[in-house]
C-alpha cells in the first residue's frame, strides 16, 4: 500500500506553479488578478481564490493565469511534494532514474521533488528507472496521484468503463470520479489519456485538500479576526470535548471563551476581559492524546484596533424637519466590524442643523441626533441643504454628506 503523505496542503511553504522552473516573487490575492480567470463561474472562482491566496498557485506570467496552459512532470514533481507536505532532501545530485540529471538545464531542479514523490509512493516513474520529467502529466496520471497522496487504495474498486482510460488507471479514475476530485467531460468520456491542464490540476487538487483527513492534528493557524475575537485553524478535526485551546500575549496568558466550528476543525476564541492589542501572541493546542497531535501551537502578531471608516446607513438623502432627527452610522475597524471606539470619540459639525447629541447601540452602530427645525425661520423644508461632518478625533477619520431637508417631520 502506497504510504499515507502528512498533508495535502502544508500552505504555510509558499510556492506557486510556473510556465518553466521559476517560481514567482509575489502570489496575487485572487483570481481577479488574471486576465484570464475573470470569467470563471462564482463556484470555481472560489476555488482558484482559496488556492491562489494560500500561495500553492501562481500565474505564468503577469496578470496570466495561464487557464489552459499544460505542465510536465517535473513541474508537477514539485508542486505534489510541496502541497502534500512531503520531506524533500535538496542535497540530493543522484536520482534514482536513469533520465532525471541534477545538470539538465531545463529539470535538473526537480530531483529533489521526484525523489520525494517517489519515495511517497505516489509514483514510480513511467517505465523502469524511468521517470520522462519533460512529459506531461495525463488526467489518468493526475488522478493516481492525488489517490495515492491522499492514502486511498484503489483495490476493490471497479473501474470505468470507458475506452479513453488506460487498463491500468480504471480503478484509480473511477474512486477519483465517486469521490468528486475529477469529473467526465461533456462528452461522458474521461479523456485519461489527454494532457491535464492547470484548470483542472487546481480544481481537483482544491477537491483533493477538502477530503484530506492527517493522522495527527496540528494548530495550521492563528490570528485576530476581531478587536476581541482570535480565529484557531486546525487541519484536521479533534474531539472537541477534551480539545482545549489557550491563548498568552507574551508570556501572559489572557481569559478566553471557546466556540468551536460544527466541523470541529476550527474555533473562534472571544477574549473576556480585554481586547486584542498589539503584540505577539500564542495559541496552544492541549487536552488530547500525545498521539493524536502534531503541531500544537500557532503564533501570530496582532495590530492595536484601527478605524477604517465611517459610513452614513439611512436609506433616504432626505432627513425630517424637526426637532429630534436620528441619522444612523456604521463606523467600521480593519476586521470589518462596527469599531468598539466610544459615541465620545465622534465630533459632530453641521449646517443648518444643530447637533444635540451622539449615541451607540449596543451593536455598535452609532445614532446621531439632530435638530433640523432649528429656530422655526432659518431652515425651508423642501428647499434646505443640511450638512453634517463627522470625526473621530483619535482616528481622524471623517465622513460628510449632505441631506436634502424634508417637507414634512418624519424620521429618515
Amino acid at each position: 500500500m502506497k504510504k499515507q503523505v502528512s498533508s495535502i496542503l502544508s500552505l504555510a511553504l509558499a510556492f506557486s506553479m510556473f510556465s518553466s522552473v521559476a517560481m514567482a516573487a509575489t502570489a496575487p490575492k485572487s483570481a481577479d488578478d488574471f486576465t484570464d480567470l475573470k470569467d470563471l463561474d462564482a463556484a470555481t472562482k472560489a476555488k482558484f481564490n482559496a488556492m491562489i491566496s494560500a500561495g500553492v498557485y501562481d500565474g505564468v506570467k503577469d496578470n496570466v493565469f495561464g487557464l489552459k496552459d499544460e505542465m510536465n512532470r517535473a513541474q508537477f514533481a514539485k508542486v505534489a511534494a510541496l502541497i502534500f507536505g512531503l520531506k524533500v532532501d535538496t542535497t540530493l545530485k543522484t536520482s534514482s532514474f536513469k533520465d532525471v540529471k541534477a545538470d539538465d538545464p531545463a529539470n535538473g531542479y526537480a530531483l529533489p521533488y521526484i525523489e520525494a514523490i517517489k519515495a511517497a509512493g505516489i509514483t514510480d516513474g513511467v517505465a523502469e528507472g524511468q521517470f520522462d520529467p519533460a512529459g506531461k502529466v495525463t488526467k489518468e496520471q493526475l488522478a493516481a496521484f492525488l489517490l495515492r497522496g491522499l492514502g486511498k487504495d484503489v483495490k476493490g474498486t471497479t473501474g470505468v468503463t470507458d475506452a479513453t482510460v488506460s487498463d491500468w488507471a480504471k480503478g484509480y479514475v473511477a474512486l477519483a470520479l465517486q469521490l468528486k476530485l475529477m469529473d467526465n467531460g461533456a462528452d461522458g468520456k474521461f479523456g485519461g489519456t489527454t494532457n491535464a491542464l492547470r484548470e483542472l490540476l487546481v480544481v481537483s487538487s482544491y477537491n483533493a485538500k477538502q477530503l484530506f483527513q492527517p493522522a495527527k492534528a496540528s494548530v495550521t493557524e492563528a490570528k485576530a479576526v476581531g478587536y476581541q475575537t482570535v480565529q484557531v485553524t486546525l487541519d484536521r478535526d479533534v474531539d472537541t470535548t477534551k480539545a482545549v485551546l489557550s491563548l498568552k500575549k507574551g508570556t501572559t496568558d489572557v481569559a478566553t471563551s471557546v466556540k468551536w466550528s460544527d466541523d470541529k476543525k476550527s474555533a473562534i476564541l472571544t477574549l473576556t476581559d480585554s481586547r486584542v492589542f498589539a503584540g505577539d501572541y500564542t495559541v496552544t493546542l492541549s487536552g488530547l492524546d500525545a498521539a493524536a497531535v502534531d503541531k500544537t501551537t500557532a503564533k501570530f502578531t496582532a495590530e492595536n484596533e484601527v478605524l477604517k471608516s465611517i459610513n452614513f446607513v439611512n436609506a433616504q438623502d432626505t432627513v425630517a424637519y424637526s426637532s429630534s432627527v436620528v441619522v444612523k452610522m456604521q463606523a467600521k475597524n480593519q476586521y470589518g466590524e462596527n469599531a468598539s471606539f466610544s459615541a465620545g470619540s465622534y465630533s459632530v459639525t453641521t449646517s443648518s442643523a444643530n447637533f444635540v447629541k451622539m449615541e451607540k447601540q449596543t451593536d455598535g452602530t452609532l445614532l446621531m441626533t439632530l435638530d433640523t427645525l432649528m429656530d422655526g425661520k432659518t431652515n425651508t423644508p423642501g428647499v434646505s441643504m443640511v450638512s453634517v461632518n463627522v470625526v473621530n478625533n483619535d482616528q481622524h477619520v471623517t465622513a460628510q454628506k449632505n441631506f436634502k431637508l424634508g417637507q414634512t417631520p418624519f424620521l429618515s
